[in-house]
């Protein structure tokens, strides 16, 4: 099986931008939409962390992290900041339908583990609940997520708070 290889996505060509928003958009309302690719580049710059895996030289995942004290006004990001000192908020990672169940999510939740700005920090993450997103849940509470609360957004939707500790 081919290696994953993972990159920085600040430093992705614009064809790779292009995939990783036409993906983010295949998957919402599982991650955020997004209104234009220059709204994920504006995201991704902001970002502290941000990654993209190629498999057989397609996009295989991406990833896009933000640190504490962030100027990021999501009301989810908010949550975490106004809780912790440090930690790690993981925004959205996407990986195709296509690829599901073959680690790739797992590839880049663990390299994000092993940045050295996060080494004892707690990651944090919402999922939603309402449209419920069953995969995403299942395979956070896999990597040892705990959920800590809820959030009712609005009437079609809602979020569960997950918190991992890692050393």
């Amino acid at each position: 099986m081919p290696k994953l290889r993972v990159l920085c996505l600040k430093e992705a060509t614009q064809s790779i931008l292009n995939d990783v928003y036409k993906l983010n958009e295949l998957l919402a309302p599982m991650v955020g939409s997004l209104e234009s690719p220059e709204e994920l580049c504006s995201l991704i710059e902001m970002s502290s962390h941000s990654f993209y895996a190629l498999k057989n030289h397609q996009l295989a995942g991406y990833i896009v992290c933000f640190k504490e004290q962030s100027n990021y006004h999501s009301q989810n990001y908010r949550h975490f900041n106004g809780k912790f000192s440090k930690f790690c908020y993981i925004d959205r990672v996407g990986v195709p339908r296509d690829l599901e169940n073959q680690g790739i999510g797992t590839e880049l939740y663990n390299y994000v583990f092993n940045i050295d700005d996060f080494s004892n920090a707690r990651f944090c993450a919402e999922v939603n609940v309402k449209p419920m997103n069953e995969i995403s849940l299942n395979f956070h509470r896999k990597l040892g997520f705990k959920e800590t609360s809820k959030r009712l957004i609005n009437n079609e939707h809602e979020v569960v708070y997950l918190e991992k500790y890692v050393r």
